[in-house]
C-alpha cells in the first residue's frame, strides 16, 4: 500500500507503460487536507477485461462507497471524491495483462 499526500501527483500501474505483472493486488491512498476533495483524471487506461480491474473508493475503509470499477481499454471519465481520501485498488489475475494506467490527481 502506498500513500500519496502531495497536493497533485500521478498514480501509475506497476511497470507502466510496459504492462503490469500477474497476480497483483495494489492499494493506493490519496490523502488531501481535511475538508478538500480529490479530482482524478484518467490519462491512459488499458486493463484486461473483465479479470483485471481498478476500484475507486471514497474514503479509506474497506466498506467505503465505490465511485467506480473500471476494466478494459475505455478511458474512464473524470471522478471527484466526496471526502478528502480516495482509495484506488488494482487487482490483476494470473494471466495476460494490458498496458496499465496513468492517472493524475489534484
Amino acid at each position: 500500500m502506498s500513500n500519496f499526500t502531495a497536493a497533485m501527483g500521478t498514480v501509475l500501474s506497476p511497470d507502466y507503460p510496459e504492462g503490469y505483472g500477474n497476480n497483483l493486488n495494489c492499494v493506493w491512498l490519496i490523502i488531501a487536507e481535511a475538508g478538500s476533495r480529490i479530482h482524478l483524471a484518467f490519462n491512459d487506461f488499458d486493463l484486461e477485461p473483465p479479470y483485471d480491474f481498478l476500484t475507486v473508493r471514497d474514503g479509506e475503509l474497506a466498506d467505503a462507497v465505490v465511485l467506480g470499477r473500471f476494466s478494459g481499454a475505455e478511458v474512464p471519465s473524470h471522478l471527484t471524491s466526496n471526502s478528502n481520501i480516495l482509495q484506488l485498488e488494482f487487482q490483476a489475475d494470473h494471466s495476460m495483462s494490458g498496458r496499465g494506467f496513468n492517472i493524475t490527481y489534484s
